[in-house]
């Protein structure tokens, strides 16, 4: 069997069923009474005939509704990827023998651990997955589920304080957790840098780019065929505003039109649109920033023209006014990626098409496995190489980083300086560069 992820765009709950029968004609009548709660881009899991998971849509609901999570993507695509194990294995979520090892939950541990062993899963959505699925059963422990035997065990961990301050060291907390973790190696592939921070070479982004906006068209792998298919012109803007922008994923899809303006010639003089002439991003404003945070970015201004020729064509206006019909209440502030049939884009939509571009990109650089969100710090790094060579100080420069990428700690930073110092003379190619690349 396989499973789907359907995201709603709307979802009604708090309504009381009504069930009633006419007594003339004998017809069942069905009505929703009371005023309902909207959950807004809610997804769920839906086995391949349609039917809902509803053990584990219950969760994602009191997930969105009571615990007020603004996304539950990565847990919805945890319990997807998580189902189908059960159902490979043909096991049942709630069937727990009495020995752990042979209970799903250990089972699908080992799984993960031995997929982030081979490649074929990263660490971090490793240890998302198996968090998610800890969570979802805890809920209904919570809530009292009977099972045979207990999914996991719960232990009490010491954990050492770290801090600069003396009264904080050599000082311990005892937390409780369960017995079921990932037991992996520290990653030393990257010189113990998540691979999330390691940004592309310029070699690597010249590929990525004669892909994405020069020949617009990747490589896709369809009923074990491998055909040519066209990018669409909202993907390529994507691209552009994460490799030149430093956003996330969830920063992309609510990224709102409204910011979008014509440069005048004083500020395309000045090549960038930094502090009052950026993007101030907010949550107010309908940005689902990380942490609900606010912060002001900067953007090429050979970037904001194309994105303002975008907003004004007939393409982005036919998009806009299905977006209008869609979400009434939103139509004064539409999102600038909209899909053709007028909803908001999905997150992991962008990874799909990812993976197009980075099989393209591999008949040419075979070893080539950056994720999307790698483009992120390709921003953070080749803006710091070149803020470092037009003399900036180093201190001065991290703090405009972190100011633009909104990042609550200083380490991750330090982590892109490295990178910066090992070439510090690259960024002269991409001063060059920058103009034509962002030329359509």
């Amino acid at each position: 069997m396989d499973y789907v992820i359907w995201v709603l765009p709307s979802l009604k709950i708090d309504q009381t069923f009504i069930r009633c029968i006419n007594r003339d004609t004998g017809e069942i009548n069905f009505s929703w009474n009371g005023k309902p709660n909207i959950i807004n881009n809610m997804p769920l899991l839906f086995e391949d005939t349609g039917t809902p998971v509803s053990i584990v849509n219950n969760w994602l609901i009191y997930l969105k509704s009571t615990k007020y999570r603004k996304q539950v993507n990565t847990q919805a695509q945890a319990l997807l990827h998580y189902f189908y194990f059960l159902d490979k294995l043909n096991i049942k979520w709630d069937e727990m023998p009495i020995i752990s090892r042979h209970k799903p939950t250990y089972q699908f541990s080992r799984h993960l651990q031995d997929s982030v062993k081979s490649g074929n899963l990263a660490r971090t959505t490793a240890n998302n997955y198996l968090g998610s699925v800890v969570n979802f059963y805890k809920f209904y422990l919570a809530k009292g589920y009977q099972f045979t035997n207990p999914p996991f065990n719960y232990e009490i961990a010491k954990v050492r304080l770290e801090g600069n301050h003396e009264y904080m060291r050599d000082n311990f907390i005892y937390v409780n957790t369960t017995d079921i973790r990932l037991n992996l190696p520290k990653n030393t592939c990257f010189g113990g840098v998540s691979r999330a921070l390691i940004p592309l070479s310029d070699r690597e982004w010249e590929l990525v780019d004669d892909v994405c906006r020069v020949k617009c068209e990747v490589i896709s792998n369809q009923n074990d065929k491998s055909i040519s298919v066209k990018l669409s012109q909202e993907y390529r803007l994507t691209i552009a505003l994460a490799r030149y922008t430093g956003l996330r994923r969830e920063e992309l899809t609510t990224f709102r039109a409204k910011f979008v303006y014509k440069p005048s010639s004083e500020q395309l003089k000045s090549k960038y649109l930094i502090h009052t002439d950026g993007i101030l991003i907010s949550p107010k404003f309908g940005v689902n920033t990380k942490g609900s945070g606010s912060r002001t970015i900067e953007m090429p201004s050979e970037l904001m023209i194309n994105l303002h020729k975008y907003i004004n064509s007939n393409r982005y206006i036919k998009r806009r006014k299905l977006f209008e019909l869609n979400y009434p209440d939103e139509m004064d502030n539409p999102p600038l990626l909209i899909t053709q049939t007028g909803h908001y884009y999905a997150p992991h939509t962008f990874n799909a098409r990812w993976g197009e571009v980075r099989n393209t990109v591999r008949n040419r650089i075979p070893q080539f496995d950056h994720k999307f969100h790698n483009l992120r710090s390709t921003y953070a790094v080749s803006r710091l190489k070149e803020l470092l060579n037009k003399g900036v100080k180093e201190g001065d420069a991290l703090d405009y980083i972190q100011s633009v990428m909104g990042h609550k700690s200083r380490t991750t930073l330090l982590h892109y300086l490295k990178f910066c110092n090992e070439d510090i003379g690259a960024n002269v190619i991409y001063e060059q560069a920058l103009e034509i690349i962002l030329k359509d």
